[in-house]
């Protein structure tokens, strides 16, 4: 019982500062990608615990849409903030190739589907009028900044989850 509660109170801490992590990159204009990826960060001390750890994720995600004034930066964390529960899978495949090949389909595949979302279902108005006046090529250039970024990302997720216990 009094594990269950520790574990409860430390996902209730770890949802508010993802949920203000969130809120910071409506703040900082060019926080797009980095605040997403400090939220989803927050996930890794009950990454252990996948049930608690999802329900962490889904908290995280539906309060950032709700409470986040950018909405851009919410969405992409709905479709990105669960790497760190997906990627323990992914490195564990034999293959080092295969590994790599599906990290950056996933990510190609998330920012194409976010910005899809954003501009053809959403229609964000901000979103909308900066790459309508820029063109295609911004959306390219932000969606390849966001699979750079991602492997980034990736190799300081894997070094921090070296170093971080994965037992809570």
């Amino acid at each position: 019982m009094k594990g269950t509660t520790r574990l409860l109170a430390l996902c209730g801490v770890l949802t508010a500062l993802g949920v203000v992590l969130l809120c910071l990159g409506g703040i900082v204009p060019f926080a797009l990608y980095i605040c997403p990826i400090l939220a989803s960060i927050a996930l890794l001390p009950v990454r252990s615990r996948p049930r608690y750890a999802w329900c962490c994720y889904g908290a995280i995600a539906l309060l950032g849409l709700l409470l986040c004034p950018d909405k851009e930066v919410s969405l992409l964390f709905c479709f990105t903030g669960y790497y760190p529960l997906l990627k323990p899978r992914l490195d564990a495949l034999r293959s080092r190739l295969l590994s790599l090949t599906l990290k950056l389909l996933w990510a190609a595949v998330s920012m194409a589907a976010l910005y899809a979302l954003i501009l053809y279902v959403f229609c964000l108005p901000a979103v909308v009028e900066e790459f309508a006046a820029t063109g295609r090529w911004l959306l390219a250039a932000t969606i390849a900044m966001g699979v750079a970024l991602f492997f980034v990302y990736d190799v300081l997720l894997g070094r921090l989850m070296a170093r971080w216990p994965a037992k809570v």
